[in-house]
């Protein structure tokens, strides 16, 4: 039977040496136990420096998100101070824009125009939605039209001069009869600018022996203005103006004594009184800036 021992002998210089005995399988055991710790060991160092690692990551990325929602939270404030200051100053404009609509509907009361109602074209339908006069985009929509229909009305004076002779019943300057005067006559002297009072297109620019040089815009909505005695005009048939633009110059042409504008203005080809367009003219233009 084989030796089942592994004999050690240690000897030295000097005295008796020493003898060992180990069982073989002991050994092995011890060997095999020790490779094991000695693996479990390596591995678990590995894994500890892996996690250690993940561990650095971990913490890195848990840093960046927190700046990044701190950031976000800041922006979120930010958006909501701005989202509360555009809704005051929204509410703040819907307000005034009431305001002004009110003014302008009175304003336009005032002088008789009525904001035109889209008529049925037939072939429609759908469900009936009452109109709420407070909703912001009923007062947007309906300023505009205000706006859009006081561009063309005739609104201010053609030329800042006096006024020599009203509208109405007055003694003709040259038969010194009584007679319909049709419009206003501004003072002023040959070569002053004369200026329209609403946007329109040149109905006629021509000359006659009453009116001298003149010209007539049409405006839209059944309104027309005449402008009478010129010097010169500036624009022709067909032209399109604007509100304020420069169509001519005061004169002494026609049947006139003297240099003068005969201003008039016309609805739905009846002559009325200027006056009360002349009137609104400073409150309209403030409210159309």
């Amino acid at each position: 039977m084989a030796d089942k021992k592994l004999h050690i002998i240690i000897t030295g210089e000097h005295g008796q040496g020493r003898n060992f005995a180990i069982r073989k399988k002991t050994l092995r055991n011890a060997i095999i136990t020790s490779l094991f710790i000695t693996l479990l060991l390596t591995v678990g160092t590995v894994a500890g420096i892996r996690y250690f690692s993940q561990s650095l990551e971990l913490k890195t990325t848990v840093v960046s998100l927190d700046g990044q929602l701190t950031r976000t939270i800041q922006a979120l404030e930010t958006l909501r101070s701005e989202k509360q200051h555009l809704s005051a100053k929204y509410n703040k404009e819907i307000t005034r824009l009431d305001e002004r609509s009110k003014i302008i509907q009175s304003l336009m009361d005032n002088i008789g125009v009525e904001l035109p109602v889209e008529d049925d074209p037939g072939h429609s339908g759908g469900p009936f939605i009452e109109i709420n006069e407070e909703d912001s985009d009923t007062l947007i929509y309906r300023a505009d039209q205000y706006l859009e229909i006081l561009q063309k009305i005739p609104l201010g004076r053609p030329v800042p001069g006096k006024i020599s002779s009203k509208f109405g019943r007055r003694k003709d300057p040259l038969v010194k009869k009584k007679a319909l005067h049709t419009g206003i006559d501004f003072r002023g002297h040959t070569g002053d600018e004369i200026k329209s009072t609403a946007d329109g297109i040149v109905k006629k620019a021509t000359r006659n022996k009453v009116l001298g040089r003149y010209i007539i815009l049409s405006h839209g909505n059944g309104f027309e203005t005449v402008f009478a005695h010129m010097h010169k005009t500036f624009v022709k048939k067909g032209d399109k103006v604007k509100r304020g633009q420069i169509i001519g110059l005061i004169g002494n042409t026609g049947r006139s004594t003297g240099s003068h504008l005969h201003y008039g203005i016309r609805y739905n080809d009846k002559s009325i009184d200027p006056m009360k367009y002349l009137q609104v003219a400073d409150l309209s233009i403030s409210l159309n800036q």
